[in-house]
């Protein structure tokens, strides 16, 4: 059976957003740990290290999708929006793209993007945290 991109991309960018949010909640931020507050031995064989991974692997399959010249525009969108959860609104005033542009590069990005992630089999996600990367 053959998974649509955008399926992947969707299913991936949902994993990507709860992991932020569980990130953030558990630390304040997706940020680096502050290695005062950790204990003597740091390796634990737990889901955090996977969740930061999952953080770092889909922001890279997203930009080495969406790279040189003639994504440049997409790129931007993909980091203001699927990166940094910007809200839709202010998004795409910031960028200045009429609704019609933003659907047009929203499902080109979705595209691309779900090409690679299953490219670099991240979808589906519970295969990338069981059997890693």
């Amino acid at each position: 059976m053959s998974v649509k991109a955008e399926l992947a991309f969707d299913v991936c960018w949902e994993v990507y957003r709860n992991v932020r949010e569980v990130l953030e909640t558990k630390r304040g931020s997706a940020g680096a740990q502050n290695w005062k507050n950790s204990d003597k031995f740091l390796w634990r064989p737990d889901i955090r290290p996977k969740l930061n991974e999952w953080i770092a692997d889909f922001t890279l399959a997203g930009v080495a999708a969406l790279d040189g010249p003639e994504w440049a525009s997409r790129i931007v969108l993909f980091r203001l929006y699927y990166l940094g959860l910007a809200p839709y609104e202010k998004a795409r005033h910031f960028l200045g793209l009429s609704e019609n542009t933003w659907v047009d590069w929203t499902e080109q990005i979705r595209r691309q993007c779900g090409k690679e992630l299953l490219r670099r089999r991240m979808f589906p996600p519970r295969k990338y945290f069981v059997n890693g990367t």
